[in-house]
């Protein structure tokens, strides 16, 4: 140093050290901004710590929505590769072609499935042109009648025939009344018993409860319990609920059952997953509620000792099989199952 010192002078030295130093920060800022505009690379192999100090390898996020901007995608690629994560995206119609760029450009985040309103005469035409356009998975929500209606088969039979995993809104639904007109979408039309009827008639199909049906989580447990393809989020309030009121526990009462239940249990699906293995992570917010979801998950899981097997499945692992994605690269492999 002495020597560069010599060369320059001590004056010029120092000068040149404080730009360097001004110059850093704005080095920084610019390449964080353009990570989100590279392509889908390997995928970041870092886990996000819980409150239980190790946290998850690989996410699933099988509940998000689409916000319809690209500064969303943005959002999403930045935040979702921090974790090492890869998010289920509902997407209507008119942010089908957004979604579908999204999932070319970065197939390591981004997983298509498709929004209708189940009771619009085109909702058959929907579902044929999200499948064309390579999305997975349909979300279903604000059904006019139960979702176990017979009205609605023909849309669930496409799905099942299509290896299309189903999402349900199941409990209650938030809602802001607006200027004084009717609407549809009440939880008493989304009961996660209905989803029962539907495990029974599209046995090939893979189907989902969205926020454990609060309130009624015994209600969609049970069902689960019988229904082997048949999954819930735990995504909304129910987390946040339960933390405040410190009822964390009372997880482990309403996913009661072991995978062995059935040995000593004659009233149990005889090798049935169990109760927590019918969990899957979802977060049902926006990219920067992610870390917050990953926290409160994390926290329930800690409270009732859920094994690391099965946490592992929780956080993604059981979502990847059903859609047949390979969880090291985050690629399709093609080899679903449930």
């Amino acid at each position: 140093m002495s020597q560069l010192q010599g060369k320059m002078g001590r004056r010029q030295f120092l000068a040149n050290g404080a730009k360097l130093a001004m110059a850093a920060p704005l080095l920084t800022q610019q390449s964080k901004a353009s990570d989100a505009n590279q392509p889908a690379k390997e995928p970041n192999q870092t886990a996000t710590k819980g409150s239980g100090g190790k946290g998850p390898a690989f996410i699933i996020d099988s509940h998000t929505h689409c916000k319809s901007t690209d500064a969303w995608v943005k959002e999403m690629v930045e935040t979702y590769r921090r974790h090492n994560a890869m998010a289920c995206v509902f997407t209507y119609m008119a942010d089908m072609k957004l979604v579908k760029d999204a999932m070319a450009s970065y197939p390591d985040v981004f997983i298509g499935y498709g929004r209708i309103e189940i009771d619009d005469p085109n909702a058959i035409r929907e579902v044929e042109t999200f499948k064309k356009n390579g999305f997975v998975g349909m979300k279903f929500h604000r059904p006019q009648k139960n979702f176990d209606d017979p009205c609605y088969f023909q849309v669930y039979r496409l799905c099942e025939e299509y290896g299309m995993h189903m999402i349900f809104h199941t409990g209650i639904a938030g809602h802001t009344p607006s200027d004084n007109k009717p609407m549809w979408g009440s939880g008493a039309r989304m009961r996660p018993i209905y989803l029962d009827t539907l495990c029974m008639q599209f046995p090939k199909a893979t189907i989902q409860g969205a926020h454990l049906g609060n309130p009624w989580y015994e209600e969609a447990a049970e069902t689960a319990r019988w229904n082997a393809k048949l999954y819930f989020d735990v995504s909304g309030s129910t987390l946040i609920k339960f933390i405040k009121l410190g009822h964390l526990k009372r997880m482990s009462e309403i996913l009661w059952w072991a995978d062995d239940e059935s040995q000593n249990n004659p009233h149990t699906l005889k090798g049935g997953p169990s109760g927590w293995e019918h969990i899957v992570f979802g977060s049902d917010e926006p990219p920067s509620g992610l870390a917050a979801n990953i926290e409160r998950f994390q926290k329930m899981l800690d409270a009732n000792n859920v094994s690391a097997i099965t946490r592992e499945k929780m956080w993604g692992l059981t979502m990847a099989k059903i859609l047949g994605i390979d969880p090291k690269t985050h690629k399709f492999t093609g080899n679903k199952g449930a």
